[in-house]
């Protein structure tokens, strides 16, 4: 008897040994922000955003990943902190201010979305296209290839910028329609397949790029993008170098309905907003 009791409290000890030795293991895996129980400390960059773009105009910017606000089914990764400021100080400098500085801060306040969402990688979807920047009812835009953004790549800069006001300029259109004049003008050359045009071949049909060709929406606020990215010299030196008649005449049919729109609408003079919005990119990445 006293010998079982004695081979149990042994093995009682061994086993209390072993529990308080797995108890110290160390756990040293990198912690994952935003799975939940985080406790968030605010950081310069938090209070810069808020007095840059959630106090004067209520628009939230939200870097620190939140898989729910992304598409769940494709591999994305989170911006890195040192590109947050840059970007949105691009987004500040050459969307906002040129519009603020033609149409008012209160303008800004009623049509600018609500929320921007940073993501540091690109979409790519099944056709092979990448998707740069998505707006979700004119209340949420979310701009993807944050990790790419250098301040002295004009291109990034301006392609990044192109989204943006594209992706605005649908919540213009969606406030206000435009005549549906717009979508008589190339009505018969639309199509869901235009990422297997190229955009030489676009211009040649009477389109701005490619994307334009897949709906009249996307035609209409491709053109308003363009002409305020690209600005009138380098815009007008494209069109004119299109050899096909007709398709050189329907670009400048969409650009004066453009141009008219804006003015009808919203009272923005077109040509001024253009100006300080190419001033603004040549400031920026100087």
């Amino acid at each position: 008897m006293k010998k079982t009791f004695l081979k149990i409290s042994i093995l009682s000890l061994a086993m209390s040994i072993i529990v308080a030795c797995s108890s110290k293991i160390e756990d040293v895996s990198p912690k994952v922000e935003g799975l939940g129980g985080d406790i968030l400390t605010k950081q310069p960059i938090d209070t810069w955003l808020e007095n840059t773009f959630t106090k004067p105009y209520n628009i939230e910017v939200k870097y620190r990943w939140d898989a729910n606000e992304v598409n769940l089914g494709k591999t994305l990764t989170p911006p890195l902190l040192s590109r947050v400021q840059p970007t949105m100080e691009a987004v500040k400098a050459i969307w906002i201010d040129p519009y603020e500085a033609e149409a008012g801060a209160d303008f800004i306040k009623k049509f600018c979305p609500k929320q921007y969402v940073l993501v540091g990688s690109r979409e790519w979807n099944a056709n092979g296209t990448i998707t740069l920047g998505t707006a979700e009812g004119g209340r949420k835009v979310v701009l993807y290839a944050i990790n790419d953004f250098d301040k002295k790549d004009v291109a990034g800069i301006k392609q990044m910028l192109h989204t943006i006001h594209h992706e605005f300029a649908h919540i213009l259109q969606q406030n206000i329609l435009p005549t549906p004049a717009f979508n008589q003008i190339t009505p018969g050359t639309y199509t869901s397949n235009w990422y297997n045009v190229s955009n030489a071949t676009a211009l040649s049909l009477g389109y701005v790029t490619s994307y334009a060709m897949s709906d009249p929406n996307e035609d209409f606020v491709e053109v308003l993008a363009e002409m305020l990215v690209e600005g009138k010299p380098a815009f007008d030196a494209r069109i004119n170098a299109i050899t096909n008649t007709a398709a050189k005449s329907a670009i400048r049919q969409k650009e004066a309905i453009v141009v008219d729109y804006l003015k009808q609408a919203y009272n923005i003079d077109f040509k001024s907003l253009q100006t300080r919005t190419q001033n603004a990119i040549i400031a920026f990445t100087k």
